[in-house]
């Protein structure tokens, strides 16, 4: 109903337009005019709440709205001041003293204060909140201790001695701890709002809606209607606001890629969040200009419940990965310069060199299916996938499908969900196998890895492992980057080895952009702060593409009514 609602609200809006395939001015054409970027957006977002976001529906929208301590330059993600206008490191690198800048500002004119920072992350570690990201907070002193319920979230090594000095406590030095504080989860919020509006532990709090939110990023929440669209505006208070060309922002959550794309070449959009792949080899076969491919620090892969009979028995998970061809997932699905992921880190990943850790032959497969107890793969019963929503994910769910049925004659079962149904039923556990994919939070192997961690609030595959977690402290206490690099390595072997993951293959971004965009940078995050983005009216999509793309009825999405 949510995709049906989305696509509704786009053909809509420029009816006039789409029935007469006439030359006058599009949407996206006259929002050029107004300084209002749209943007495809994929999914409906979940939250608002920096503390509880976990997709990057949510993360581009709350970048716009919130900043942190510290930033990122768009084109290299060096870290750069932004909350805080500077910073020291201790001698032994275990302290980070935060100088809060004076032009830092909420939207409701307070300014913001070192207490703001404590606030937040306080109520991000307690574990009564269950904010999934809040593993992230395990380098500061006593998080490990707070997250298991042995301490209180006010010994979290952090504190506010001033107004303008924040000062945060290691327990061990962290290389990449700058760039770590540009993920949502580190970001201020405004405890006056918070606790009007439901309290720190309210998962539900409506202190995040469009009436209530005071936020310090360079945009300001004007509207969230569900299915509609999600409106920022330009903050005119924030403290880098010159470098905000934009008046506004609008992202819609059309995770219908067709329709996305229909919306693009008929002047809806400016961007998409991605392209159907059945649509990328003619777009280069068509020398299509608007077509983007760059580089992405992420993975698509299956997890697997590891408590779920007859998936807690590792020799039938190995069984199902080794009977994976992803080479031909790639070359016959996605055509988009994706890679086969051998293992769960992508290769040169802050310069990890990644092993090829995972194996194909389905023969060896079979032979693990037999030890296991399963010489007649029907003994093993319906194997359960299930994906959200998503024209990619379904015809790579029926790939795999297929590939277990031919080489282990295992049936599988497809579940299509929604967004929302989806992520409840991750964090429930209430899945067998489940589709997934993961973007590095920072450009190092930890922010992969750390996800399987007995502690994270983000390892929903019931694996634990002492020897895991043992190698990812010991890299953590490594003193050359050559030790921590092996003991990564050694961690992630423990990780294949014993299989809560099926690798299939590292990411490319894939989109759609009008020229009308500029300034827009890439980068392996696809993190945007959108500084220095702007739009020129008069460089649009050309007329040709536009009126060989005007929808008619039948060129509705299925399902539209």
């Amino acid at each position: 109903m949510r995709s049906i609602l989305a696509h509704a609200v786009l053909l809509i809006v420029c009816a006039g337009f789409l029935c007469s395939c006439s030359p006058s001015e599009t949407p996206a054409k006259r929002a050029a005019r107004e300084g209002v970027l749209l943007l495809g957006n994929g999914a409906e977002p979940a939250t608002l709440d920096p503390a509880l976001a976990t997709g990057l529906t949510e993360v581009r929208i709350i970048m716009a709205l919130f900043e942190g301590l510290v930033g990122f330059d768009a084109s290299t993600l060096e870290p750069v001041p932004a909350a805080a206008e500077s910073w020291t490191v201790s001698a032994d690198g275990k302290t980070y003293t935060f100088k809060i800048s004076p032009s830092a500002v909420w939207s409701s004119g307070r300014r913001v204060k070192a207490r703001d920072f404590l606030y937040a992350w306080r109520r991000a570690v307690n574990p009564a909140l269950g904010a999934e990201y809040a593993s992230m907070f395990l380098p500061v002193e006593n998080a490990e201790e707070i997250l298991k319920g042995k301490l209180p979230p006010e010994s979290l090594g952090v504190e506010a001695p001033a107004d303008d000095v924040f000062v945060v406590r290691l327990k061990r030095p962290v290389p990449y701890f700058l760039s770590m504080l540009c993920c949502t989860v580190f970001y201020p919020v405004p405890e006056e709002v918070v606790e009007k509006f439901g309290g720190a532990l309210s998962r539900n709090g409506k202190w995040a809606l469009p009436q209530n939110m005071v936020s310090n990023g360079g945009f300001t929440l004007k509207k969230w209607v569900v299915g509609d669209s999600v409106r920022v505006e330009r903050n005119p208070d924030y403290r880098d606001a010159k470098n905000i060309l934009l008046s506004a922002i609008e992202f819609f959550p059309v995770d219908n890629m067709n329709t996305e794309e229909r919306s693009f070449r008929a002047g809806q959009l400016h961007m998409t969040n991605s392209v159907a792949h059945s649509r990328i080899e003619a777009a280069r076969r068509e020398g299509n200009k608007y077509l983007r491919i760059s580089p992405w620090l992420g993975v698509y892969y299956y997890l697997i419940n590891t408590q779920a009979k007859p998936l807690d028995d590792v020799r039938v998970r190995r069984a199902l990965s080794m009977s994976i061809d992803r080479r031909s997932i790639i070359e016959n699905l996605l055509k988009g310069g994706q890679k086969p992921a051998f293992s769960f880190v992508p290769d040169s990943c802050g310069g990890y060199k990644a092993r090829a850790l995972v194996g194909e032959d389905a023969a060896a497969a079979r032979k693990l299916l037999a030890e296991a107890g399963y010489a007649n793969p029907k003994d093993l019963g319906k194997i359960r996938l299930s994906y959200n929503t998503s024209e990619l994910h379904k015809p790579i769910a029926e790939a795999v499908q297929q590939m277990w049925s031919d080489s282990l004659g295992i049936e599988a079962e497809l579940y299509n969900l929604s967004w929302p149904a989806y992520l409840d039923d991750r964090r429930n556990r209430n899945y067998m196998i489940t589709r997934s994919s993961w973007i590095g939070d920072f450009d190092a192997p930890e922010s992969f890895l750390e996800n399987f961690l007995s502690t994270s609030g983000l390892n929903h595959s019931g694996f634990a492992s002492k020897e895991f977690d043992s190698l990812m402290d010991s890299a953590g206490k490594a003193k050359t980057f050559g030790e921590r690099m092996e003991f990564l390595s050694r961690a992630e072997e423990v990780l294949m080895r014993e299989c809560p993951v099926i690798p299939i293959y590292f990411y490319t971004r894939i989109y759609l952009a009008s020229p009308m965009v500029k300034g827009w940078a890439e980068n392996i995050l696809d993190w945007q702060n959108f500084k220095g983005v702007s739009l020129d009216p008069d460089a649009g999509l050309e007329e040709p593409s536009l009126s060989a793309h005007c929808a008619t009825k039948k060129d509705a999405p299925e399902g539209q009514k």
